[in-house]
């Protein structure tokens, strides 16, 4: 594959490359005024190895942005090659922009902002592509970010997805009244029902093994590669994930929830329930009990996931609708999400 850190070489940006400063990202990470959790390098590591395990080629971009020497924002970027097709993107997600430290000046942040976009308008053009797409991250605030601006003043085509999400500022009792009536009888019934448990750090192997091999036994079949799954349990023991964990009366796992969390937000990963026992209460008490632990931990909001719609396009099928709805039914808020598709305006080299 090309070096495509050529793209950066004729821009004005001052960039260094998260494979080659790990702890430069951490720190520029940790200055945001909110950290969302699918910024996390162990996010951006786990959802390459997950791209890469079902193939390709996948060459990591993810930079920090500098001006006058000093680190101002932080922008994860993926150029990836599978089967003659190439793509670009946020570690196989539709690309996120960058994210600047409050610090950072209004003009610096727009003339940053823009560069960035020609940069990735460039390696559109230079990847054959025609189009591209992004989208803007939840980071607390209600004002539109000066991307979307940017984008849609070059011609930005702009869909609207909802996400949902837990204020994890309210009380319990108070997030636990906005639950659907009847799955607050179900968390209290699950509670009495399941001995339920908390996996952190530092994890323990043969506990998460357990988790993985649940996994696979419910799913049918191996999903993801090895590599995937070491990751997750790498975040785990770093603190940056937990996993609630249901036993039965005879300790054995029937079903567990991953979860990663940021000093700002947790985020629903990944979760198997045994499939046996889908008229029990489940993934209610595993939901509960998260909100508990994220709360414990000072995060400020839980974003439980997307809320599809039949309008949508593509539109959901029957079983995510009704995993939408289950969502639903804990979040406190649904809030809009952009998608951003961008007409690629240069030509290629």
């Amino acid at each position: 594959m090309i070096d495509w850190r050529c793209a950066f070489s004729d821009s004005d940006l001052d960039v260094d490359f998260r494979v080659d400063d790990s702890v430069l990202w951490a720190e520029t990470y940790n200055r945001l005024p909110f950290r969302p959790a699918n910024y996390l390098a162990s996010a951006l590591d786990y959802q390459v190895a997950y791209q890469r395990g079902h193939g390709g080629e996948w060459q990591e971009l993810s930079c920090v942005l500098r001006a006058n020497n000093k680190a101002v924002a932080i922008w994860p970027l993926t150029i990836a090659e599978r089967d003659g097709v190439a793509s670009l993107s946020s570690q196989g997600l539709p690309l996120m922009p960058p994210l600047f430290v409050p610090e950072c000046p209004a003009l610096t942040r727009k003339k940053f902002t823009a560069d960035c976009l020609r940069i990735a308008d460039r390696l559109a053009a230079r990847l054959n592509l025609t189009e591209w797409r992004s989208r803007l991250a939840f980071v607390d605030r209600a004002d539109i970010d000066d991307w979307q601006l940017a984008a849609m003043g070059q011609g930005a085509r702009c869909s609207v997805r909802h996400e949902l999400y837990v204020d994890l500022r309210l009380t319990l009792p108070e997030i636990k009244s906005g639950f659907r009536k009847s799955f607050r009888s179900l968390v209290t019934s699950g509670a009495r029902l399941w001995r339920v448990e908390i996996l952190g750090a530092p994890g323990d192997a043969t506990v998460w093994e357990e988790f993985r091999l649940l996994h696979a036994e419910v799913a049918g079949r191996v999903t993801r590669s090895l590599e995937s799954w070491q990751l997750q349990h790498d975040a785990l023991a770093a603190d940056e994930a937990f996993l609630v964990i249901l036993r039965d009366a005879r300790g054995r796992m029937v079903g567990a929830g991953y979860f990663m969390c940021s000093a700002d937000e947790g985020v629903y990963a990944v979760a198997a329930y045994d499939r046996s026992l889908f008229d029990k209460p489940l993934g209610h008490v595993v939901q509960y009990r998260a909100i508990e632990e994220l709360q414990r931990r000072g995060c400020r909001w839980y974003r439980i996931g997307n809320r599809g719609f039949p309008g949508d396009e593509p539109a959901p099928n029957a079983k995510e609708l009704t995993i939408a709805s289950f969502k639903q039914s804990f979040a406190s808020h649904v809030f809009p999400s952009f998608l951003l598709t961008h007409a690629v305006l240069s030509e290629g080299a």
